[in-house]
């Protein structure tokens, strides 16, 4: 029901592995890449190239830096500019509006001007926004400038996950995009923790400035980027979002409200029932997260996106409710375990099967309708869940959030009937 429509999705004549072409010039084009070697995406071809490292290594500081703001932010705006929990929730989540909101235009911009363009102006302007908060004093100043930052933010997301893309050979970009995701994962888990030291032993300011120069770091390697861009006369996209990217956009949607219910709610409720301390909780998925998107990068491309995808929305609805209905650390723990069995694929094989069905000219656009629906889950999975505590406690909040992650499957099924992989004749 899932299965590959073709299971060679794309020839190579396509779209040539553009990790290989073009370390010697400054510009990489489309038409270039076109007229290059077709034999870099046999089948030995490797993900993990010099360039395709770099690129990680771009993720995993850039969202380091900025990730850094985490557990200082919300102490800075209630300890500093006397802001109450609703201004603390606005100051550190606003950013998902203005970065799903951007997302489309900067996927355009990236098609039209290369996705290095996306990296390093995106990530230069994050780097100036953190710093920007040494000279913010009011709670105005703070929300504008996290509304700011979540543009530059969806400018250099969007460059990095179009890049990889384009960096990897047509059969591992599942593998390429869990790389990535992983880079980012393992950023967003050191930020904090450095964050917070930094704080502690040299207050706000340190931070700011600490968080600027990291990212600055991760632009440094994203020099590395290639400039992949449509040659002229490409038909340039007449709509805002890429319809082609919706349907999997809203099933990344529907998992990522699952998330958001975990991710908010898991301290409470450990710490209502005696469970767990949270420290260990979060150690403990993280640390399954990681172990399953190094071993288990392979996967979307070898099963195929649908399939693991369709495998993975059981696993996460099922370990939710066994998460919500536990009354014992084992219990806890085994539904830890299945609940990061269903979130870690997700992401990656779902935007394999988007970048496969769209012409590169098209690709960063794509990449950022898709993953503008996990900024707005983000945004609006939390009051939504949130509704569910109010009415009935944590454990029935999390169990809706795994509710509603199955709402995928049906659009799972929908997309398995659209058309097949991209294919030149």
């Amino acid at each position: 029901m899932f299965g590959h429509a073709n299971p060679r999705p794309c020839q190579a004549a396509a779209e040539p592995h553009y990790g290989q072409v073009g370390e010697r010039h400054e510009r990489i084009t489309l038409s270039s890449l076109l007229k290059s070697d077709a034999s870099t995406d046999s089948p030995n071809s490797t993900v993990l190239t010099t360039r395709f490292m770099l690129l990680v290594l771009s993720s995993g500081a850039y969202f380091s830096g900025w990730a850094m703001l985490y557990p200082v932010l919300p102490r800075f705006v209630r300890d500093e500019l006397g802001g109450n929990g609703v201004a603390v929730g606005l100051a550190v989540g606003s950013y998902g509006i203005t970065s799903a909101l951007a997302r489309p235009f900067c996927g355009r911009l990236g098609d039209r001007y290369g996705r290095r363009m996306l990296v390093i102006v995106g990530m230069a302007c994050v780097s100036a926004t953190l710093a920007a908060y040494l000279v913010v004093h009011t709670l105005v100043a703070a929300f504008a400038l996290r509304l700011i930052f979540g543009i530059f933010e969806a400018a250099a997301f969007v460059g990095l996950a179009t890049a990889a893309q384009d960096l990897a050979p047509e059969h591992r970009r599942g593998e390429a995009a869990t790389y990535l995701s992983g880079s980012t994962f393992i950023g967003v888990a050191i930020g904090p923790a450095l964050g917070n030291w930094i704080w502690g032993i040299a207050g706000y300011d340190a931070v700011w400035v600490s968080a600027s120069l990291l990212v600055l770091v991760g632009m440094l390697f994203g020099l590395a980027t290639p400039s992949v861009r449509a040659p002229q006369g490409t038909p340039r996209p007449t709509t805002w979002i890429h319809r082609g990217a919706v349907l999997p956009g809203l099933v990344l949607g529907c998992a990522i409200v699952g998330y958001v219910g975990y991710v908010s709610f898991i301290t409470l409720l450990v710490t209502e029932r005696h469970l767990a301390a949270p420290g260990t909780v979060f150690v403990t998925y993280a640390s399954l997260i990681l172990l399953l998107r190094v071993f288990g990068a392979k996967l979307p491309d070898r099963v195929g996106p649908l399939p693991v995808a369709a495998v993975a929305i059981c696993l996460l609805a099922a370990g939710l409710w066994v998460i919500a209905a536990a009354r014992s650390a084992p219990v806890l723990f085994a539904g830890i375990a299945v609940f990061a069995c269903g979130i870690a694929p997700i992401f990656p094989g779902l935007l394999s099967w988007v970048v496969a069905r769209v012409p590169a000219h098209e690709r960063s656009h794509a990449v950022a309708t898709f993953s503008a629906f996990f900024d707005l889950s983000m945004a609006l999975g939390g009051p939504l869940v949130g509704v569910v505590v109010s009415i009935g406690g944590e454990g029935w909040g999390i169990f809706a959030g795994g509710c509603v992650a199955l709402c995928g499957l049906p659009l799972l099924l929908r997309l398995s009937q659209r058309q097949a992989p991209l294919t030149l004749p």
